[in-house]
């Protein structure tokens, strides 16, 4: 909440300099430089709310484990863990093919398998572009 506090200030501070400078300036010049800003901003905001955890909408990495899903609205919130990397929150948009993916995969997990999800267009088993692939443990030498 206190980003956005910020962010609303920094704003407000950019609208009051914008202002000062361009009072004596054309009005396609004063547009542009307000367009400019509002862009700026916009994009700004979308960046602070991909790194607080919100659900992206990004494209799913090359390999991953769901660690949980959650069905919400016509959307399927997905909490994927990559091999050396933090959890992170991926919004897929709902389909019959993605529930019959995700129960194979919670299938196997339950059964013991450690099993990893590889996205490939190349080796395009169905028409998510994903498949499981079984991960090889490496035990300890006796």
């Amino acid at each position: 909440m206190i980003m956005y506090l910020y962010l609303l200030i920094l704003l407000l501070i950019y609208i009051f300099l914008i202002n000062y400078f361009i009072k004596n300036k054309k009005y396609k010049t004063k547009l542009f430089i307000v367009l400019s800003i509002s862009i700026f901003f916009s994009v700004l905001y979308q960046s602070i709310r991909d790194n607080q955890g919100y659900a992206t909408t990004a494209d799913l990495p090359k390999s991953f484990y769901i660690l949980n899903t959650h069905v919400y609205e016509d959307s399927v919130l997905m909490l994927i863990k990559e091999k050396n990397a933090n959890p992170r929150l991926y919004k897929i948009h709902k389909s019959l093919k993605l529930n019959k993916f995700l129960k194979k995969y919670k299938g196997l997990k339950n059964d013991g398998q450690d099993v990893v999800v590889k996205k490939d267009t190349r080796n395009n088993k169905d028409s998510l572009g994903m498949y499981i692939e079984s991960v090889q443990k490496k035990l300890p030498l006796k």
